[in-house]
């Protein structure tokens, strides 16, 4: 298979877009999170100092939080930081490691699909009944969505990955990659 220039660059570009949606996400969980403290600190005085705490202040940091990991788990995923332990898939022969590594990515890609499924038909019908939120009156489904389009990434750049660690040429992982051998 002869590689044209252009094509030699298209992984180089998915690599790229990866990366600016990572720093993306993790932007938004730094936003959420900074978001939550300043809500629980702001709901500590109001409620210690002015007697009169949010009634919505634990719900909104509910959801920041449910933003937060699902967005956070974007990045992680992208650049294969999630906790793991693969001594025995980083001792076997390169082209054993690819399709062991492309079978796990299928089992686990094939069980977010599953809860992504489940998730959006929750969403859908939160989003039909105009079920609300009790304290802040927000639609039920905003938040729970985020489970949904989290999943549905997650599983799109673990694809993603597998499909270009597939046709890259094999290369020595470092040891310091984020994971955990």
């Amino acid at each position: 298979m002869n590689l044209r220039p252009d094509d030699a660059a298209r992984p180089a570009l998915v690599g790229r877009f990866g990366d600016a949606l990572a720093r993306y996400c993790l932007a938004v969980a730094a936003m959420a999170l900074l978001a939550i403290v300043a809500i629980n600190g702001a709901n500590v005085l109001a409620r210690y100092l002015f007697i009169a705490p949010f009634s919505w202040a634990e719900e909104l940091m509910l959801f920041l939080m449910i933003l937060s990991v699902f967005s956070g788990g974007i990045a992680v995923t992208w650049r294969n930081m999630h906790i793991r332990i693969d001594t025995f898939v980083d001792l076997a022969p390169p082209a054993v490691r690819k399709v062991v590594m492309a079978a796990g990515t299928a089992v686990a890609i094939a069980a977010i699909a599953v809860i992504t499924y489940s998730s959006i038909y929750i969403v859908n019908v939160l989003r039909i009944l105009d079920q609300r939120s009790d304290a802040l009156d927000l639609p039920s489904w905003i938040p729970q969505s985020f489970l949904a389009i989290g999943l549905s990434v997650i599983a799109l750049l673990m694809g993603v990955r597998t499909v270009l660690m597939l046709v890259r040429p094999e290369e020595k992982r470092p040891l310091d990659d984020g994971g955990i051998s």
